[in-house]
């Protein structure tokens, strides 16, 4: 489901932060999720489609050209995307390498999970149809568990950055509070 890729990608940029992989930035978090979710522009009901009010016959038409779970749910695509969003993030809005690797990543993460379903991925379409796959059923009991374990992870892990978020934005109220003349 398209909120488990969600909640995982922002469980990864939570743990990336605590042990101090990446700084808690919100363009990183905001390609990350981006990214969780793209392989899913092959599915007529995928997460984007439904954010952005795409027509159900233009995404049925993708579906149809692509193939769901095919090219898009691959190693290749995942290349793509890194490529492409080095181009976009990096060249033409000057961001650090970090949000071009949290598309990546993010992306990446989208294809793990999935190869933990009964439906499985073949990484290295086109080149192999062989799947990687285990017993996990799309919107099952166990699905929704999982998602209960991370969102609880999440919190945990995020409570402390949040915490510091809170204790800095004082001080930096604090500081601009000092500098304004008394009356």
């Amino acid at each position: 489901m398209g909120l488990t890729h969600v909640l995982f990608s922002l469980f990864l940029f939570l743990t990336f932060c605590r042990f101090g992989l990446v700084s808690f930035e919100a363009i990183v978090l905001v390609t990350l999720v981006v990214g969780s979710v793209l392989p899913d522009l092959d599915h007529p009901r995928g997460l984007i489609y439904s954010l952005l009010g795409v027509p159900i016959w233009l995404r049925r038409g993708v579906s149809r050209v692509v193939g769901q779970r095919g090219v898009l749910h691959s190693f290749l695509a995942s290349m793509f995307v890194l490529i492409l969003g080095v181009v976009i993030f990096n060249v033409v809005f000057q961001f650090t390498l970090i949000s071009s690797l949290g598309m990546f990543f993010g992306f990446l993460s989208h294809l793990s999970l999935d190869s933990l379903t009964a439906r499985g991925v073949a990484w290295l379409l086109p080149f192999s149809r062989k799947k990687v796959r285990f017993t996990i059923q799309t919107g099952s009991m166990t699905e929704r568990i999982f998602f209960i374990i991370l969102a609880a992870l999440s919190v945990i892990l995020g409570f402390p950055l949040l915490l510091d978020l809170f204790d800095s934005v004082l001080k930096e109220l604090k500081t601009l509070l000092i500098g304004f003349p008394r009356i």
